[in-house]
């Protein structure tokens, strides 16, 4: 019997699968379904079934649960991670279950965790419970404990102590940051001699830098004197930065002479760009002592604009549209990524613009330099918050064109049953990729579908032009509308793995 798999599920697979395999795979375009499901749970080279898994957790459809519960139970620790996770997707809670948590590969039950935690899918009971197991690592245990300080939990110094770290380690710098929240600053009063005495050293820059992650998530008032005391000159750049964003975050009444006096050292308009990022990221305006440093080159003068319009809890309604237009237009990849995500928590009328604006200006750029991504969260996101516009905007998009296919992806990454009739309503005279990523969207948002549509999507699984996720979706949502899902799973089950 394969190890981690029920008795239950293993009697109903002698029972069941032989009778499936011969009734369900016979033809051609069956048979290429089945292959393109079989290569979503087995690995393959390059790892591409971690794509088609994505692709699958994607459609968020509850009939996936037996196959991830499998496996989740029962195979390569890359799939079961997935799995996992999938199944925390799928919970009416969106929380991950502890019992098969643990009973995962411990390689996967690390992962797992992390990954949970950065997608606030473990509940606050679960932590406290992993934290118990001296099988996970310091480091995994560590971050446990960060999660639980996100959560507002309590965390008591017995906690921290409790995990051994090796001295000198990266863990143990984080550790000391932990440590200091609860006025145990010995350990990272040792990291600030130690850094005092060697700012030029790899290690202990790596072991500030990690203390520095770790007093981002749990702040204390030691924490933020290593930030200040690696924001001086002899520190290595990268350093220096990221301690004026620990430091920024945390409105340091001193702001304005602790960005000028890094602007003054500045001499590549790379790292000019990233403090001035910093400065949008942080909310802080640029300061007028040094903002005639910034005026020489378009760009850090559009950023240095802006964050003076948008700092602060109230956004400067009259300029800030032109100033966040104007950083869009510029065409700055990791500006317009900082621009949406930013627009999140701005006022409906700015954010809307914003999003919009970089989707045009993608288009405009072809969706090339590296901009697409930055276009596909902007689609999403005008999708939450605007329906109505993202609606107009499908409406109205050219007919296969650049912008309609890249509304229909947006639409493809979570369940969108309010643009249903819309996207029923765009033309389809064929399987191009627009066609094609409508037909996803229709198949996976409709109870039923007609049949030559269904036919369709056997023949975009059994496609040699489309991606691995699209051939993987077209062929788990083929096998959902033939209403053979419990035949498929049964058989997919099997597959080595």
């Amino acid at each position: 019997m394969a190890s981690g798999r029920t008795l239950w599920t293993t009697i109903c697979l002698l029972l069941i699968a032989p009778s499936v395999v011969d009734a369900s795979w016979n033809d051609r375009l069956a048979k290429a379904v089945h292959r393109e499901l079989d290569r979503a749970v087995a690995p393959q080279p390059g790892n591409e079934h971690l794509l088609r898994l994505s692709a699958l957790r994607a459609l968020r459809d509850d009939r996936l649960k037996p196959l991830l519960i499998s496996l989740a139970e029962d195979a390569d620790p890359t799939i079961q991670i997935h799995a996992l996770l999938g199944l925390a997707e799928l919970a009416p809670d969106g929380c991950m279950d502890l019992p098969r948590l643990q009973a995962a590969d411990p390689a996967a039950l690390e992962s797992a965790i992390l990954l949970g935690l950065d997608a606030s899918c473990l509940h606050p009971a679960d932590m406290r419970t992993l934290l118990k197991d001296r099988s996970i690592t310091p480091a995994t245990r560590l971050r446990l404990l960060s999660g639980l300080a996100e959560a507002d939990q309590p965390v008591e110094i017995e906690d921290v102590l409790a995990i051994e770290v090796r001295p000198g380690s990266m863990q143990d710098a984080r550790r000391a940051a932990q440590l200091a929240t609860m006025d145990h600053t010995a350990p990272l009063k040792d990291l600030q001699k130690a850094a005092r005495a060697a700012p030029s050293s790899a290690s202990i820059n790596d072991r500030c830098l990690a203390a520095m992650d770790q007093v981002r998530r749990m702040p204390s008032s030691e924490g933020l004197a290593l930030a200040r005391l690696c924001a001086r000159d002899v520190f290595p750049g990268g350093v220096r930065r990221y301690a004026l964003l620990t430091l920024l975050e945390s409105k340091p009444v001193d702001a304005a002479r602790l960005v000028c006096a890094e602007f003054e050292r500045l001499t590549r308009r790379r790292h000019k760009v990233d403090l001035a990022l910093v400065l949008l990221m942080t909310g802080t305006p640029a300061p007028a002592a040094c903002i005639d440093l910034l005026t020489d080159d378009p760009l850090l003068e559009q950023l240095a604009q802006a964050s003076v319009s948008l700092a602060g809890p109230d956004i400067d309604a009259q300029t800030a549209p032109a100033d966040v237009a104007g950083l869009i237009s510029s065409g700055h990849r990791r500006t317009m990524a900082w621009a949406v995500e930013a627009s999140q928590d701005w006022p409906a009328p700015l954010a809307i613009n914003t999003l919009e604006q970089v989707l045009d200006q993608s288009l405009d750029a072809e969706l090339q330099g590296g901009i697409a991504e930055s276009a596909l969260r902007a689609a999403s996101a005008l999708r939450t918050r605007s329906p109505d516009r993202f609606r107009a905007r499908l409406s109205a998009a050219v007919d296969d064109g650049p912008e309609q296919q890249l509304l229909l992806l947006a639409l493809l990454q979570q369940p969108a049953p309010a643009f249903l009739e819309t996207v029923r309503s765009l033309p389809r005279i064929g399987l191009g990729a627009a066609d094609v990523l409508a037909l996803l969207v229709l198949a996976r948002d409709s109870d039923a579908l007609a049949p030559s549509d269904v036919a369709a999507l056997e023949l975009v699984a059994a496609s040699s032009t489309a991606s691995e996720s699209i051939r993987t979706q077209a062929a788990w949502l083929a096998v959902r509308h033939m209403d053979i899902v419990d035949d498929a799973v049964a058989a997919l089950m099997q597959t080595p793995r």
